[in-house]
């Protein structure tokens, strides 16, 4: 390894334990401002994952009249598949109905002898219509009002989840807007210490700098300590902000277990498969940013 790279490493993590509590100091921002931003993800991530339960919980239930024979649901049927806003169309009959009635009321003796008292099955046939987007199934009512489908139909059942889905969005994007606000005062909060950290590191070396660059060492290689040591601050930073992260998804995880396990969510799941790349990315920005800071540093010192 080039000798003048092992010195500015040395120099760098020198001056990191020389300044250990404005280190802290930084580092803590930093840790701050990557947990608001995880903030964000997580909310982006449940609220995504509610929206896309709750669309998929979206149908019509329409139901034959007893009258209606297996040749007419079943043309009706492909009438249905047939229309390019239709995803699916699945058919139950009232036998299986029936089965799975008994099934779900097993345990209510009640129910089920009255069920006994009727003699004959008392549900109907139906189908159960899915659209490839909340949007078509008013096309898809449209359809289904028109008197030649009506004759067919007994009655017909649709609850409109639109008002729901934009409802989650509504609150999703104001708490987003809110841990955004958070998350753009710590990253400015993270620039002006980062900058200053470096300020105070530099100043500590004012004489030492002096005399490099009176011996005509190059500004590359003044720079270089300092950058080496925004890579410090970056690395320590996103690994206690990983580790409190997952600390603070173990300590929450019971309270939000029943909740995100309604739509069949684990947050500690999505981050350990999305783990690269999030923090990844994160890793990326935090020392973009710390790097910007210390080169402008640097410049104004050196300029001036």
């Amino acid at each position: 390894m080039n000798y003048s790279i092992v010195r500015a490493i040395k120099f760098a993590f020198q001056d990191f334990w020389r300044n250990i509590w404005l280190s802290l100091v930084t580092i803590t921002v930093l840790v701050l401002a990557i947990l608001s931003v995880n903030i964000l993800v997580s909310l982006s991530a449940i609220s995504n994952k509610i929206v896309e339960s709750v669309k998929d919980k979206v149908d019509i239930s329409i139901f034959f009249k007893s009258e209606i024979d297996q040749a007419q649901i079943d043309n009706f049927q492909i009438k249905l598949k047939n229309i390019p806003e239709v995803k699916e169309v699945i058919l139950i009959t009232k036998e299986k109905a029936l089965e799975e009635f008994k099934q779900k009321h097993k345990d209510e003796p009640k129910i089920l002898e009255a069920l006994k008292e009727v003699e004959k099955n008392p549900l109907a046939d139906a189908l159960v219509i899915r659209a490839r987007d909340t949007e078509d199934y008013n096309k898809i009512l449209g359809v289904l009002s028109l008197k030649e489908n009506q004759d067919l139909i007994k009655f017909q059942n649709f609850t409109d989840h639109k008002k729901i889905i934009d409802q989650i969005n509504l609150i999703s994007s104001k708490i987003e807007k809110i841990s955004l606000a958070i998350t753009l005062i710590f990253v400015l909060i993270s620039i002006l210490i980062v900058f200053n950290a470096i300020r105070v590191t530099i100043y500590t070396h004012k004489d030492e700098i002096s005399v490099m660059r009176l011996v005509g060492a190059s500004d590359r290689f003044i720079r270089a300590p300092f950058i080496i040591e925004s890579v410090i601050y970056s690395v320590f930073s996103i690994g206690i902000a990983i580790v409190l992260l997952y600390a603070i998804f173990g300590a929450i995880g019971p309270y939000l277990a029943d909740f995100l396990q309604t739509y069949n969510f684990d947050l500690i799941e999505y981050y350990n498969q999305n783990f690269f790349m999030i923090f990844g990315a994160e890793f990326a920005v935090v020392l973009l940013l710390n790097a910007i800071s210390c080169s402008i540093a640097v410049r104004r010192y050196l300029r001036g």
